[in-house]
């Protein structure tokens, strides 16, 4: 089974269980990096979290980043993703997209459920 990766803000809770619904019902395997909850408990485990995000990365199929809100985690891991050369999927739930997430996403969408149908479509 093919897996995806939920990149996205910290506190994006509904974004991540529909998300991982999506994905499921797809017949991906969602990886949400958030199970490794160190929310309140950053400081001192730094390079847990961000080494751990890099090996989940790199053990999955595609990156689904939700770009509804700044974040530097999520720009962080869709370029980690971008530069192993899998595909990323930018979710921004309307927001205007910036130049470096169009960049690296091998497509951008408004709606959710367009963005997780987009992981799944065949490349080219």
């Amino acid at each position: 089974m093919p897996r995806v990766y939920l990149a996205g803000p910290p506190f994006a809770d509904e974004y991540r269980a529909r998300a991982a619904a999506l994905a499921a019902a797809g017949d991906w395997e969602p990886v949400d990096p958030m199970r490794r909850d160190f929310r309140g408990d950053t400081e001192g485990n730094e390079a847990e979290i961000v080494e751990g995000d890099l090996e989940e990365i790199a053990s999955c199929d595609a990156v689904l980043a939700a770009f509804t809100a700044p974040d530097e985690g999520t720009a962080m891991e869709a370029w980690h993703a971008h530069t192993l050369g899998l595909p990323v999927v930018a979710y921004t739930g309307g927001t205007p997209p910036h130049p470096w997430t169009v960049y690296v996403a091998a497509e951008v969408c408004a709606d959710l459920e367009a963005a997780v149908a987009a992981v799944a479509a065949p490349r080219t």
